[in-house]
């Protein structure tokens, strides 16, 4: 189904694409633009932006690219411009064969009354009546490319795009709140496993308090007219203190809200204040909005600028000994420039004294030490006369912000030759997209207060793959890993960054993977096993690619899915009935209702008459639901229809109690139904040799990994365990998911006849129905002497296959037919666990749970 958007005159259909931050997009949406023009002749293309920051990137990118894109797409002369810059408009509403771009900002075509594309012409077309411009637009029926669409989600914003009668808008951003037709998906975790970007990893300083009572005041709300106060406290837990977020009230004794901490004793609320907001506590204490008593801030902002120096100085010297020449970067996010400009301003004298500090700590010479007023580099937004000043990233500091932009994006390159000696970059913590160079290995916030959404932006600003000095990307799992200097304990970081994810429209399936800093393993490989000949055999049979092929017949689907057991839920839909609740109020001294929720009477109500009623489409509600999930499945509506009039008259009958949840039940029958026929009816055809899996890519020569720390009688589910030396693993260590893959691991150390053996990296991946599956185990084995094994292994906790997860089971039986029509030689798959060990005598003779086939290959 194609969703459109827009006025009810003036529908255009959206299509979506998400792509992490720093994995390219605006690449990808030009280079599409330019195939579509290529392909299909369009000419018009319309960049939608909503911030500067983005507007000078676009840019940007459209200069570095030309070349490369004149190569990629020879036939294809294409010109862009920026609203407001020039002729842009101009060039763009003339008739052209020449491929149009004109980047706008947002705020240039939201506004009727006041922006100038929507006054009116002074002189009319030649061929016609006067337009203004965003008329002249809109007669191009572009098509609009729009970045971070989540930003444009008011109503003035949709109609303003609408008005540029756009032929397709194309979204592109990393976390849509909206999602229409959603055509492809690169979400944290699958950009930061295939290795498009940098790793991440978070070094966590918390303030020590010693003794005194912390407090962080956020805001004052309002409540049925009643002030409270959200503040962040020291609390007394099972684990001890912990800072926590608590709702302060008039009245409230803070030695009793920290569960009897002494430095809180005596500090009750008097009031709350308003204009300047503030707490007001009966002991004097006044603390304001935005402001923390309790914690030398000063003192945390030295650990961080420390441990940054120290991380930057370990990082430039493992990349002096790679043969890529790479220059590193540090970026400071500043709250106040006061902090770093003016006589006293502390950050400046503190960077400069710790980075000779360091410099002596790394093992270099004194004398060596460059003056480190000369590494360091600041950007902050300024007025026209050289004023630094204070934003907040709103419309009204753009003017400021614009001329920040200007000189970072102006001097991007040039901080990545060895020439410029800066490598620490200040800047204004408002700025948010303004940094990202891809050099950014390390990022600490020196901040006073924490907005919603920082902990995203400190890692969108230094997630790009870094390059070298004559501007190669550099691709290295080890070294491409982006630390974060934070100010808060590591597990307060993690779970504000996931919750950050939820609340700005992503999912807790694609969130990101961050890693303690202080806790990381390098795996390494193994490069006499790499090139041995049993390893290039086992590589040569199992990376093919391979698409496939599945014939159904339709005539079977829809009496199988009628006696699927799925459907047994819709015995259980009731009608619904409307709910009364019904309570009496009873307050306290201060007003406040008490009645408690086991007070409140309930009355179901009789089951709802629906005579008359008109039904919602239920093909249509079984389509969406189809189309709507992990794994979309499309059918016709033809097909829909023949399947539902199979089912069982008092099945359909059901549809009326509850027709939105009738339809989930059936459209779940209709999908497993169908991929489970899918097995028994795919084919797996082998692509190519050139389009195999390159073993560089998939097997790299070091990865790191961060296992949690062990404890004390505690067994990690996941982690590191050393291999045996000159054993047959082909690195020096198995990264295990799971006790079941790590007691597999020391079988296989231990089985003399196994020659060679690999956990296979997720980067490994078969496609099925069912999505993407990486298997665990690739094995050599020596079967009696007589014969060699190459198996592939997939380790759960059980054999039995139906004790498994459904979407499980089925990726297992995919992968089956995917490796019984291995092209280069027979390759034997199949699912165990740790008990039953490699299952050789099983899938030889026949006993394997999934299809198999063994190699009868000489030794």
């Amino acid at each position: 189904m194609l969703i459109c958007e827009g006025p009810a005159n003036r529908e255009f259909p959206n299509f979506t694409v998400e792509m992490e931050t720093g994995t390219g997009k605006t690449y990808v949406y030009i280079s599409t633009a330019l195939q579509m023009a290529r392909d299909y002749g369009v000419r018009k293309f319309v960049i939608l932006v909503h911030s500067i920051a983005i507007r000078a990137g676009v840019v940007k990118t459209f200069e570095q690219t030309q070349q490369h894109f004149a190569s990629k797409y020879p036939d294809v002369k294409y010109h862009w411009g920026v609203l407001g810059e020039g002729p842009a408009l101009d060039d763009f509403t003339e008739p052209s064969s020449t491929v149009q771009f004109m980047v706008v900002s947002v705020q240039a075509i939201d506004k009727p009354e006041s922006n100038a594309i929507y006054q009116e012409a002074e002189q009319p077309q030649l061929w016609g009546e006067a337009m203004n411009g965003i008329a002249s637009v809109a007669k191009m029926r572009p098509v609009v490319l729009i970045d971070e669409p989540q930003n444009m989600a008011t109503d003035l914003r949709r109609q303003a795009i609408a008005t540029l009668n756009p032929m397709v808008a194309l979204r592109y951003s990393a976390t849509h709140k909206e999602t229409f037709n959603l055509v492809h998906q690169l979400g944290p975790k699958a950009a930061a496993d295939a290795g498009l970007v940098k790793r991440v990893s978070v070094k966590g300083i918390v303030a020590g308090s010693a003794g005194r009572p912390y407090l962080l005041f956020n805001k004052l709300r309002s409540k049925n007219k009643r002030l409270m106060a959200e503040v962040v406290m020291d609390c007394d837990t099972a684990g001890g203190p912990k800072r926590q977020n608590v709702v302060l009230q008039n009245g409230m004794d803070l030695y009793e809200e920290s569960e009897g901490l002494g430095q809180y004793r005596g500090m009750v609320v008097d009031r709350f204040e308003r204009k300047p907001d503030r707490i007001v506590f009966e002991n004097g204490l006044v603390v304001h909005k935005g402001k923390e008593i309790g914690v030398d801030r000063e003192s945390v902002w030295k650990d961080q600028i420390r441990h940054t120096i120290r991380q930057h100085l370990k990082k430039q010297q493992a990349l002096d000994g790679t043969d890529r020449d790479v220059k590193v970067l540090s970026l400071f996010f500043v709250e106040h420039v006061s902090d770093y400009v003016g006589a006293e301003a502390p950050l400046p004298q503190m960077f400069d004294a710790l980075f000779r500090e360091e410099w002596e700590r790394a093992g270099n010479n004194r004398d060596s030490c460059p003056d480190p007023s000369s590494v360091r580099v600041h950007y902050f937004p300024s007025t026209k006369t050289g004023i630094y000043k204070d934003t907040k990233g709103n419309a009204s500091d753009s003017e400021f912000e614009e001329r920040a932009y200007q000189e970072i994006i102006a001097n991007k390159e040039l901080l990545l030759t060895r020439e410029n000696p800066r490598a620490f970059i200040f800047s204004h913590s408002a700025l948010k997209e303004g940094w990202d160079n891809p050099n950014v290995f390390q990022v600490g916030f020196l901040r006073h207060t924490r907005s919603e959404l920082e902990r995203r932006q400190q890692i969108g600003r230094g997630l790009r793959l870094p390059v070298d000095t004559v501007g190669r990307r550099v691709r290295d799992n080890v070294q491409n890993k982006l630390t974060l200097i934070v100010d808060e304990a590591f597990s307060d970081f993690r779970d504000g960054l996931n919750r950050e994810y939820i609340a700005s429209g992503g999912s807790s399936a694609t969130q990101v993977d961050i890693e303690n800093a202080d806790h990381e393993v390098v795996v390494t490989r193994r490069n006499d096993l790499f090139a041995s000949e049993e390893f290039k055999e086992l590589w040569k049979r199992i990376s093919y690619k391979a698409r496939y092929r599945v014939t159904l017949d339709p005539s079977i689907l829809p009496l199988s899915i009628a006696q699927s057991e799925s459907l047994d839920e819709i015995e259980y839909l009731t009608q619904r009935g409307n709910v009364l609740q019904t309570a009496e109020l009873r307050y306290d001294d201060e007003g406040f209702v008490v009645t408690a929720n086991a007070d409140v009477n309930e009355d179901r109500g009789t089951s709802l008459s629906i005579t008359g009623q008109r039904l919602p489409d239920p093909v249509r509600l079984v389509e969406d639901q189809l189309l709507t999930t992990k794994f979309p499945l499309q059918l016709t509506r033809p097909t829909i229809m023949t399947i539902l009039a199979a089912l069982p008259l008092q099945k359909k009958r059901k549809a009326i109690h509850d027709p939105e949840r009738w339809s989930r039940i059936v459209a779940k029958a209709i999908r497993q139904t169908t991929i489970e026929q899918m097995v028994e009816h795919i084919t797996y055809e082998a692509l190519p040799d050139e389009k195999s899996w390159d073993a560089e890519v998939v097997f790299v020569e070091a990865e790191s990994i961060t296992p949690p720390p062990l404890s004390p009688g505690v067994d990690p589910s996941y982690g590191v365990a050393a291999a045996r030396d000159g054993g047959s693993n082909l690195y020096d260590a198995t990264i295990y998911d799971s006790h079941v893959e790590r007691s597999f691991a020391e079988q296989l150390e231990n089985d003399d006849r196994v020659v060679l053996f690999t956990k296979l990296p997720r980067r490994f991946k078969v496609g099925t129905p069912v999505g993407e599956y990486s298997p665990d185990w690739a094995i050599v084995y020596d079967d009696d002497g007589t014969h060699r094994l190459y198996l592939v292994r997939e380790t759960k906790d059980t054999t039995h296959l139906e004790d498994l997860d459904w979407s499980e089971q089925m990726r297992i039986r995919f992968a089956g037919n995917h490796f019984a029509g291995a092209p280069n030689g027979l390759v034997e798959y199949a699912h165990t666990d740790a008990r039953s060990g490699l299952r050789v005598d099983d899938a030889s003779s026949g006993k394997s749970n999934t299809q198999s086939q063994r190699s009868s290959d000489e030794v």
